[in-house]
């Protein structure tokens, strides 16, 4: 659960360079760009997926804030062991440390995009697809059902970006996750280029973890 909607929030608007277009042009086509994430994980197409989002920017940049919350969570004990085992090395400010961030950060970017190309993502039966890269054990159990974005608020300036709030309704496990989205101009048009509420998201999804393996193990005491 503690992966589940963290990544996928992670989640290509064509704008003639000719056009001149008024601020409120600007924030609507900034809004539709996650229109059209959604079109493009509802057509499995990842080579649109990755012109409308960012996905290296938004992975190495929520990576800092995601190691952040690991950080806290490790001093008070409130960490799987195995999140543990993994992220602590990747915590580290060395050569070990980068190429540790990097491998989790070329996993998660797989397993988004292998879930996309899928069409698991999209709510279609699983191919197997979703499950592949050398950490695939890491996310075996993070929700593979749909993700579908809905909500998406009013767009709104800064600086030369815009922020979107939106939300990711995860039909795998029923959670609907509050997002701001950071779409950021380019040469191809709009593009989601950050997850500004990063931190909070993996704090509820945490919360949830712990409430699910509570659940499980009381499940399993009333068995006995």
């Amino acid at each position: 659960m503690l992966r589940s909607g963290l990544f996928f929030l992670l989640l290509f608007l064509l704008v003639p360079v000719f056009v001149a277009s008024s601020p409120a042009g600007e924030a609507e086509r900034a809004a539709d760009c996650l229109v059209r994430i959604n079109h493009a994980v509802e057509d499995a197409d990842t080579e649109a997926f990755q012109r409308l989002a960012d996905v290296d920017a938004i992975l190495n940049t929520g990576f800092t804030a995601f190691l952040r919350e690991v950080e806290a969570m490790q001093k008070t004990g409130d960490i799987p062991p195995l999140l543990a085992l993994l992220f602590s090395p990747a915590a580290m400010r060395n050569t070990a440390g980068e190429q540790v961030r990097a491998l989790l950060v070329a996993e998660t970017k797989a397993f988004v995009l292998n879930g996309i190309a899928s069409g698991t993502f999209a709510g279609r039966p699983s191919n197997g697809r979703a499950a592949q890269g050398l950490l695939a054990p890491l996310f075996a159990d993070a929700s593979i059902g749909r993700k579908e974005i809905r909500d998406i608020g009013q767009a709104r300036a800064e600086g030369n970006d815009w922020l979107v709030p939106f939300v990711v309704l995860d039909h795998g496990n029923g959670e609907s996750y509050p997002v701001l989205g950071r779409v950021s101009p380019g040469e191809d048009g709009f593009r989601l280029t950050a997850v500004e509420n990063l931190g909070e998201l993996v704090r509820r999804i945490n919360e949830e973890r712990k409430l699910w393996e509570e659940g499980r193990q009381q499940g399993g005491s009333g068995m006995k």
